[in-house]
């Protein structure tokens, strides 16, 4: 039983207890009104949430386990209040029955919280197996508008009608290719090899290009469009008109777009250069009001760690460096302490773009995503007045370095449960490697 905590919901917010039976949610109430339980923890009136679901997160590539890997991976979620993680193809392709049961296979072995999975690269060439790996559970496709995975028009479109008739959601890297490609050349050709010039070669009007066009895609073919990591005004208000026409879209930032501009990287470099790169102050703060009005669906972490010698090359040359950034474990404290201990959100707000609604777009609620009876145990123990400076050498990725070294956050998980299992407590991980599962995704028709 967990006792005397104040209960998130998107909804409000009630002071209850929580009794866990057998890995389930089995009852909400007042503890008087509760039988003994084998264990009581009392939580003294700390914020409980779901267990947040991070829909993007690059955990495993077999190319790349020196970099992350499941282990570490959900050890850095579950340390940060992550109970349940979507995971999303780097760079191997994930995009038949075989790669499908092999990631599962791994991930069942080593992690330590539950996952799901994303398939990609999408292409001509793998388009006609997307029937049966929506049967494997696996209803979520990434395709790209640009290099190095990028797909034309026809055949996105075939992609996203394929999808649609099996329920399932195009998930988009949304730049275009043609200003990306025009830019890095004319940079390139005039010497240009600083860590800005990465940025300049991705501006504002390429988001908004890719935007518009595979929002008008949607609109014909009627897939349900995922946006990932959006960074502009002009990618938002597209995304909010495209909402009141009625296309079936969704989409997410990440924390990385709401703490950092495009001015931070001429003091961190490469350690910031990430795909799409950071944008500008009046970028940063639509994010926000998007976040707050509900435009902006969801929050994901996009963790894509790479090396520090991955990263340090960019200091002579930014299109040699690694584009990518560890944000797993960080992801939750940076929307307590920027967001809610800020006014830009509510705790109901929190609750939604970490928790609900991740789990509602991609079939998991309410197994997922959710505190109710029947929802798998899955809840973070959030102490919203803890202060702790973000170091490295605490935090358990496997790169070992992060983006907000040095940061203050006030508000940090002080408790992990999945599904009814402490697996972290005050900072020490207590779960164990294999006990994480695959969990399908159940798409409404």
């Amino acid at each position: 039983m967990i006792k005397r905590g104040k209960v998130v919901t998107p909804k409000g917010i009630v002071k209850a207890d929580l009794a866990i039976k057998e890995g389930k949610i089995a009852a909400i109430a007042k503890s008087q009104d509760l039988p003994r339980a084998d264990r009581e923890i009392d939580v003294r009136g700390r914020y409980i949430f779901p267990g947040a679901v991070d829909a993007h997160a690059h955990i495993y590539d077999p190319k790349y386990v020196y970099r992350e890997d499941f282990r570490t991976g959900t050890m850095a979620a579950a340390a940060g209040g992550v109970t349940t993680i979507i995971e999303m193809v780097l760079q191997s392709p994930v995009d038949n029955p075989d790669r499908i049961r092999e990631k599962i296979a791994v991930g069942e072995h080593e992690s330590l919280v539950d996952f799901s999975l994303h398939a990609g690269m999408m292409n001509d060439k793998n388009v006609k197996r997307v029937p049966e790996i929506v049967r494997l559970g696996v209803a979520s496709f990434k395709a790209f508008t640009c290099a190095p995975y990028r797909v034309d028009e026809k055949t996105l479109s075939l992609i996203m009608e394929k999808v649609a008739r099996h329920h399932g959601i195009v998930n988009v890297h949304a730049e275009d290719e043609e200003t990306i490609k025009e830019l890095t050349e004319k940079l390139k050709q005039e010497g240009r090899v600083d860590p800005l010039a990465h940025n300049e070669s991705r501006p504002n009007i390429a988001e908004e290009k890719a935007v518009s066009h595979v929002i008008s895609l949607a609109s014909s073919t009627g897939v349900h469009l995922h946006i990932s990591h959006l960074t502009t005004k002009e990618g938002l208000k597209l995304i909010e008109d495209a909402k009141h026409d009625g296309v079936h879209v969704t989409t997410e930032t990440c924390p990385h777009y709401l703490v950092f501009t495009k001015h931070e990287v001429q003091r961190r470099g490469p350690y910031l250069k990430v795909n799409p790169p950071l944008k500008s102050r009046e970028d940063l703060n639509a994010l926000w009001d998007g976040l707050k009005a509900g435009t902006i669906d969801i929050v994901t972490s996009e963790h894509a760690p790479g090396t520090r010698d991955e990263k340090e090359m960019g200091w002579k040359d930014i299109w040699q460096a690694w584009g990518g950034l560890p944000g797993i474990e960080t992801m939750l404290s940076i929307l307590i302490s920027e967001g809610v201990n800020k006014g830009r959100l509510t705790p109901e707000n929190l609750c939604s773009v970490l928790c609900e609604r991740p789990a509602k777009i991609f079939g998991l609620y309410p197994r997922k995503g959710a505190i109710l009876v029947g929802s798998d145990a899955d809840l973070t123990v959030i102490d919203l007045k803890q202060k702790r400076k973000v170091r490295s050498g605490e935090l358990h990725h496997k790169c070992g370095w992060t983006p907000y070294e040095g940061m203050t956050l006030t508000g940090w998980p002080t408790m992990t449960i999945a599904r009814g299992e402490v697996v972290v407590e005050n900072g020490e991980i207590t779960g164990k490697s294999g006990f994480g599962k695959f969990v399908p995704m159940h798409m409404e028709g």
